[in-house]
Parts: C-alpha cells; structure tokens; sequence
C-alpha cells in the first residue's frame, strides 16, 4: 500500500528511500552543491550534524525542523563526508547517532502507524502483529549484549517470538546503526573526496577531538595486559604475529595515537620496511566496516594474544573496554570493595 509521506517525516527519517527520490526531484547532486556557493549551506548542515553526533550527550532531543530538506540533504552528504574520511569512530559516531535520533521521533512525536509500519518494512524487519520470525530476530539482536534480548529469555510461540511496543523500537534503532555501519564507507571516486577537501579537514578535526574527549592522552601504563606485551614487543623489535599486529594497530588507532607514531612502534623490527609498514598499517585503520576493529578479548584468545591476565580482565570483554575504564579510574577516587573482596563496578562491554 502506497503511503503519503510529509517532508518533515523524511527529515525525521532521512534514510528511507523515499528522501533520496526528495532530492532527486529537486535536482540536486554533489556537483551541483560543490560547484554553486550558495548551496554550500547543505554542506555546513552536514559537518554540523556530524559534529552533533560527535557530543556526548544524555538524554538527547529533537525537534521539527524548520527546514526539513535541509535535514534530508545534511543526512546524505554527512554519510559522504565520513565516508571519505574513512575513519572506523566517526563513522560508527555518526550510524549510533542517526539510530537514537530516529528512536526519538519514533518514541515521542511518532503517532502514524502506518508510517512505523512502512519504515519497518523498508528496513526488512516484518512483523506479524507484535512479533517476528526468530530468524529474522536473531539476525537483528546478535550485536546486542543485554540479556533480555537473548533468545532464551524470550516468549516463544510457532517461531514467532513476541514484542512490546519499546522492543520493536529499540530493535528498529539498532537496524539503523547496523545497517549504516553495513553501508559505510561509499565507495566515492577520489575526485569527490578532493571537492570536499576544506570541509573534510574540519571532519577530522572533529573526529579527533572526540577521541580525545573519550580516552584522552594515549597512556601506556593503562593499557590491557595483552596490549602492552604487543606494544612491547614491537617497542623493541621482537616479532609479532599478524594477528598480534592487527590488534595493536587498531588499539593504538582506536585511542588517538598518530599514524606516524603507529609505524614507528613497528620500526624496531629486523625486518621493518616502512613502504611496506605505512601501507599494511594506513590499510588498517582506514577500514570503516566493524570488521577491521579492535578484536575482543574472546578473538585475543583465539588467536593467542591475551596475555598476563589478570583480576581485572575478568570485568571486561574487549581490551577498549580495559583501557577506557583504567583511564576513568585514574580520574575519580578508587572504587568501594565490598564485603566479598570484589568490586562494585559492574562488567563492562564496549
């Protein structure tokens, strides 16, 4: 069933296919903005979303634009900007910021049914009435860590397993952010990348700003047990296995250390090449997917690089995770031992 849709309900949901068809319309392209200074405005809007997306902010709100296709351009051209910057942070920044700002709208202004049901379907995520195919649920839920979402803990019924209103939302935001961190990086002709050089520098500025905010200064003595014996041995030129040199490069990255400095760690080596290192390594970070991340404690251990554990690695899944709560400890008074020797902290996942 054809449904109307309202420009302030695509800038509300700027990824439906419908708000390209918006701007298509309009007669709008990236040569277009890029070549007539008075449309750079919808590029400011899209470095101002991204920079939106960057701040850390709880209990986030938005409103009714005043102008809607501004919205719905400022979504598209911020998905290209972060896509010539290839930057695996600014990339999953922008996908969890898009997914909670949908969540909003669909939380708290959203009173059409029939447009929540055409955004489900245009995100494959059919229902049948307050349920889905647990098929199609497990595909959905398998990044998610809370335990309600585990198939075991849920109702159900002839392979359909049942909903709330809020789960159907929450599993709706969650297909956002996966879906974006599927579709980034676009693959752009460098040309593109070059036309947008002066707002792409702002871009990274913004990116690194908020690595900085989120793990400040690269500390070496807070890093996990398993990342400090890597950082080690390449420090002083001892060999590492290839998978002990992709979890390091991603570490360091992930935390804000230069790429330059990245390649010196490696430049000990005997059989260091730096033509052959700067490539491996900018070929590394440069990947926008979730598949060239951080690995997790659990692929550490498979592939034979979780070394020196200790209590607190018990408290953590993913070495990210070790080293961010290392660096807030060491900003407040250490926490309360209860009765058991054990801390109050609760477990923390990345």
């Amino acid at each position: 069933m054809k449904i109307r849709l309202e420009l302030q309900d695509l800038a509300h949901y700027p990824f439906l296919k419908e708000a390209q068809e918006v701007i298509a319309s309009r007669g709008y392209s990236l040569r277009t903005i890029t070549g007539n200074p008075e449309n750079r405005i919808y590029l400011d809007a899209a470095v101002d979303r991204i920079r939106d997306a960057a701040q850390s902010k709880k209990g986030r709100a938005w409103t009714d634009s005043d102008d809607p296709f501004l919205d719905i351009l400022s979504y598209g051209l911020a998905r290209i900007l972060v896509s010539c910057i290839k930057n695996r942070s600014g990339i999953a920044t922008l996908a969890r910021y898009e997914a909670e700002r949908a969540f909003f709208f669909l939380q708290t202004i959203e009173k059409n049914d029939a447009l929540r049901l055409h955004i489900f379907r245009e995100l494959d995520m059919p229902l049948l009435g307050d349920s889905m195919s647990y098929t199609r649920y497990i595909e959905i839920t398998q990044t998610l860590r809370e335990d309600t979402f585990r198939l075991v803990n849920r109702d159900l019924s002839q392979g359909q397993v049942f909903l709330s209103e809020e789960e159907k939302d929450l599993l709706l935001r969650e297909r956002i952010r996966t879906l974006l961190l599927d579709q980034l990086p676009l693959d752009l002709p460098e040309s593109v990348c070059d036309s947008l050089s002066v707002h792409l520098q702002v871009i990274q500025s913004i990116i690194a700003e908020r690595t900085v905010e989120e793990y400040g200064d690269v500390e070496e003595s807070r890093f996990p047990p398993c990342i400090h014996a890597l950082f080690e041995a390449a420090v002083t030129g001892k060999y590492l296995t290839h998978s002990g040199r992709f979890a390091l490069t991603t570490f360091l990255h992930t935390i804000g250390m230069d790429v330059t400095e990245i390649i010196r760690t490696f430049s000990q080596g005997s059989d260091f090449n730096i033509e052959v290192t700067s490539y491996q390594v900018n070929h590394i970070i440069s990947q926008g997917s979730d598949g060239y991340t951080t690995p997790s404690c659990a692929t550490m251990m498979t592939h034979g690089i979780c070394s020196g554990k200790n209590a607190k690695c018990k408290l953590i899944s993913h070495p990210l995770s070790y080293y961010r709560k290392e660096k807030k400890q060491n900003k407040r008074p250490a926490s309360k031992i209860n009765s058991s020797g054990q801390n109050n902290e609760e477990k923390e996942d990345i």
